[in-house]
């Protein structure tokens, strides 16, 4: 062995290199993942490159339209009747009234109920074809749209855009499911929220004729729900805060009380669409189309009489069904007006039966572009309670916001939309590249890691072995060493100290006083080599097994109780090499219990057994004598010792005692192998 081998400093700092890759190659994948990609980035100029590209990707995906679903309305949009197989033809025609050049088509999933679960993307169809063509019959399909031929989406919330390269002039559009949806109870179906049609940026087929054999349950599924203007993705809006609610009446007792608001332009325009947008206010229950009246008219004129109005939307008679998040668009047709006014009939129940119209926005729509912000507002009245004030006046009602966010064209929306969706999946491709790479970089790590620790485990347990069995043969010369010194010396001491009280006890010369002292002096020299003799006992390695400590335990018996009768018996017999530890505890309170039985029981009968089995040891000391109280057992001498020395030993002493009946003292301990 070297000089260094018992360097503790050394052992300890190997010993904490090893345990360090011993927990490298034993943390699971997640804990590793913040290790194995810091190192991947220091070994790889790829992965830096890679991690950069992906923070400018989530950047820029925080400045994308939200793809969250608002609350939809009361229409859901189109589902099918069942399908007898999945293959059958199913045919949905919409006719948009004139031909019109299309440069986008847009088809949205629908989110629906089943079973008490919300499933997005429900019924949407697994693949579909869209035909675009002058005449009804199809005879000549300008275009075909296959879905198979769209990159998918991560999240199926997305809508799937047909982007045209040129603009193909149409009339009719027909989807015809090839594949339809499988539900969870088999059932074969397909279901959309909306298609869109996109014409130099409008949608031309909100509300044209949609003819298709549909499943219909009202308010929710319809066929003309397919081209109602609603989705489940809410309104066209940036992530920008909004710094209103938007506008609000003051509250009457009666929902049929007539109001109106009015908007005037700078100047006479062209008016493509007539905007509404359904106010969300974040001071208010969360509700959808929270304000939006029940029943009104839309009007536009070039005077502020209106005399020579024209009506673009009258639903005094039905009701529009309520928008939800998404906005209420009103064609108009290309009609040339200045003035935009909203003719209330029934207004929306705000709460404790008073009733109120709030609206985020109106947007005057010409070719894509919002003329109706900054435009003046006037109305029948304005809600004036100041402590509202601030978020809501007539100027929000033109500010270009909704009662949460910047508001954005449609177009601009849907191109929004459609960068998300690409972004979303780079950032899937780029986040799982890096994974990957850090996986594989973990994993040769975890190689070398492996290849290390076994090395640096032979030698650290190898050099451990080693001390421990060095120390061990110290330990044991040592213990031989000092057993050997209190044998010749303090043994043959004592013994001749016994020796010299005895001969002088015998002697007749001595006073009383002085033999009464030479008599402790005898006894107590007894005692001390008796007490040495276990200690020599114990230090000796060689008697580390039950065996020898019930046969010192049994020689205990005849020096202590003297004249006294002992016996001692041995119930059961296990043997098992004992710790140091052990064997000095049990034989001190075994003594400790013998002792107090010879010294204060007033028996003239000692019974001693040992037994245990392979979990515990155990001994018991019984007499005859006076005993005592079990409620005094705290103040008997020698009880508090037992049961120090019982804990010690993670173990217990029981004392059963009646005065004049004896006492049975049980010790119990588990075994502490060597």
């Amino acid at each position: 062995m070297g000089k260094n081998d018992h360097n503790p400093d050394r052992l300890l700092r190997a010993l904490a290199c090893v345990l360090g890759l011993l927990a490298l190659t034993a943390v699971s994948a997640e804990e590793a993942s913040p290790f194995a990609e810091r190192l991947t980035r220091s070994l790889s100029a790829v992965q830096r490159q890679d991690e950069s590209r992906l923070s400018a990707l989530k950047n820029r995906l925080e400045e994308l339209p939200p793809l969250s679903s608002g609350h939809r309305g009361e229409n859901a949009g189109f589902h099918s009747r069942y399908q007898a197989h999945r293959e059958k033809r199913l045919d949905i025609v919409i006719d948009l009234g004139n031909p019109h050049p299309i440069d986008r088509v847009v088809v949205f999933p629908v989110q629906g109920m089943f079973r008490g679960s919300s499933i997005e993307g429900y019924g949407f169809p697994e693949q579909f074809i869209i035909e675009l063509a002058r005449d009804e019959n199809f005879s000549e399909p300008i275009l075909k749209l296959n879905s198979q031929d769209v990159p998918s989406a991560t999240r199926p919330e997305y809508p799937m855009q047909f982007q045209l390269s040129e603009p193909v002039t149409a009339r009719y559009l027909r989807l015809r499911v090839l594949k339809h949806w499988t539900r969870e109870d088999g059932r074969i179906l397909t279901a959309f929220g909306e298609v869109m049609v996109m014409s130099q940026q409008r949608n031309v087929a909100l509300r044209a004729k949609v003819t298709a054999p549909s499943f219909t349950t009202l308010p929710d599924w319809h066929q003309d729900h397919l081209v109602d203007g609603q989705t489940d993705l809410g309104l066209p809006i940036r992530p920008d805060p909004s710094p209103s609610n938007g506008f609000l009446m003051q509250s009457q007792m009666s929902p049929l009380t007539e109001k109106w608001i009015q908007l005037e332009l700078p100047q006479s325009v062209p008016m493509d669409e007539v905007i509404i947008v359904p106010a969300q206010p974040v001071d208010a229950p969360d509700q959808f189309g929270h304000g939006f009246p029940r029943r009104f008219r839309l009007l536009v004129s070039d005077n502020p009489d209106f005399t020579d109005a024209q009506v673009i939307a009258d639903h005094r008679e039905t009701a529009l069904p309520n928008p939800g998040d998404n906005a209420a668009v009103f064609p108009a047709g290309g009609v040339a007006a200045r003035f935009v006014r909203m003719e209330i009939g029934e207004m929306w129940h705000i709460s404790g039966g008073r009733y109120s119209v709030c609206l985020a926005e109106i947007q005057v729509m010409q070719n894509g572009t919002n003329l109706a912000v900054g435009a003046k507002v006037t109305a029948s009245d304005v809600f004036t309670m100041k402590r509202y004030v601030d978020v809501w006046k007539p100027e929000y009602f033109v500010d270009g916001f909704s009662s949460q966010n910047r508001l954005i064209g449609l177009q601009a929306w849907l191109d929004g939309l459609e960068e998300r969706k690409e972004t979303e999946r780079q950032i899937a491709d780029l986040e799982t590249r890096i994974a990957t790479r850090a996986e594989h970089t973990l994993g040769w790590t975890l190689v070398v890691a492996g290849l290390l620790v076994t090395g640096s485990l032979a030698f650290v347990g190898l050099t451990i072995v080693r001390r421990k069995r060095a120390l061990a043969r110290h330990q044991e010369e040592l213990r031989s060493r000092i057993a050997r010194d209190l044998h010749d010396d303090l043994g043959s001491r004592l013994g001749g100290m016994r020796l010299l009280s005895e001969n002088l006890l015998n002697a007749a010369e001595f006073p009383e006083d002085l033999r009464e002292d030479l008599d402790l002096l005898h006894r107590s020299s007894g005692e001390a080599t008796d007490a040495m003799r276990d200690i020599v006992w114990l230090l000796d390695t060689w008697e580390a097994s039950l065996e020898k400590l019930r046969q010192q335990m049994k020689r205990l018996v005849p020096s202590i109780l003297g004249s006294l009768t002992g016996d001692f018996e041995v119930v059961a017999a296990p043997d098992a090499k004992v710790n140091f530890e052990f064997r000095r505890e049990v034989l001190f309170a075994f003594r400790e219990s013998l002792n107090n039985a010879a010294r204060h029981s007033g028996s003239d009968r000692i019974q001693c057994r040992v037994g245990g089995d392979e979990q515990k040891f155990w001994f018991e000391v019984q007499d005859w004598g006076k005993g005592f109280d079990e409620e005094d057992v705290t103040r008997v001498n020698g009880v508090a010792n037992l049961r120090k020395r019982a804990g010690a030993l993670d173990g217990e002493v029981v004392i059963d005692s009646q005065p004049e009946a004896g006492t049975k003292v049980t010790f119990t301990a588990p075994l502490r192998p060597q």
